[in-house]
């Protein structure tokens, strides 16, 4: 019963957020996706979303979100693998029990660094808006929520990650775990590949839902691997 209260409470989230306009809960369409977002003249051309996202429009929809977020596997900087030094000094900068100006103006520098490379970095983002709180830059801390919330609901909105036939689909390892604290987990310590359907889980630590297992389907990530000889991702 919690664990159905649980992923009613985050339909309902989802559906407020991107105020009710779209269909959730529905896997992506690549295909579909591949074509709008190449298209000049359709509405989800890339260009179009990504200064959209950019400004932190708040009327981006949820379609145009999820356009914006799996659209991304179709642009030459897509990279699924975590390569860049930024994400160590990123969690070297956060490890401080305190923090300065020139601590806040490093954390905005490393998690800039961070999404030029990755524009939906939830870690990056979580810094910045961390920053702005503290700083008191309301306007700018709107901007990078919106943004972040794009991210969330563009990845909660394809499944409910509770089995491999129903997962959560992401196009960055990475964002598995960003998206856990988000969806009130922990990670637990194991995280396996069930290859043939190019799915991934992750153990959960213990939580009042008693969810145990959340799935991913890293398709995109398992295809741009696939395509270039395979390797670590």
């Amino acid at each position: 019963m919690q664990k159905l209260l649980f992923i009613f409470t985050l339909i309902a989230s989802v559906a407020l957020s991107a105020h009710a306009q779209d269909e959730f809960f529905s896997a992506p369409d690549f295909a579909q996706i591949e074509r709008n977002v190449k298209e000049p003249a359709s509405t989800y051309y890339y260009p179009k979303l990504m200064k959209k996202y950019m400004a932190g429009d708040e009327k981006m929809t949820l379609e145009e979100g999820r356009h914006l977020y799996f659209g991304f596997i179709y642009q030459p900087q897509y990279m699924p693998i975590d390569t860049s030094s930024y994400n160590n000094r990123l969690a070297e900068a956060l490890s401080i029990k305190s923090f300065t100006p020139d601590d806040y103006a490093r954390i905005l520098e490393y998690s800039n660094a961070l999404l030029l490379e990755d524009p939906f970095n939830l870690r990056a983002l979580n810094a910045i808006l961390l920053v702005y709180a503290q700083q008191n830059n309301t306007e700018e801390y709107k901007r990078v929520a919106q943004q972040r919330r794009v991210v969330q609901n563009a990845i909660v909105g394809t499944g409910d990650g509770m089995s491999d036939k129903t997962p959560f689909y992401v196009i960055k390892v990475a964002h598995e775990y960003d998206i856990l604290p988000f969806l009130g987990y922990n990670f637990g310590g194991e995280d396996k590949i069930l290859g043939s359907k190019k799915v991934n889980y992750l153990t959960l630590a213990n939580n009042r839902f008693g969810v145990e297992t959340v799935y991913f389907n890293i398709s995109p990530i398992i295809d741009y691997v696939s395509s270039r000889g395979g390797g670590k991702m």
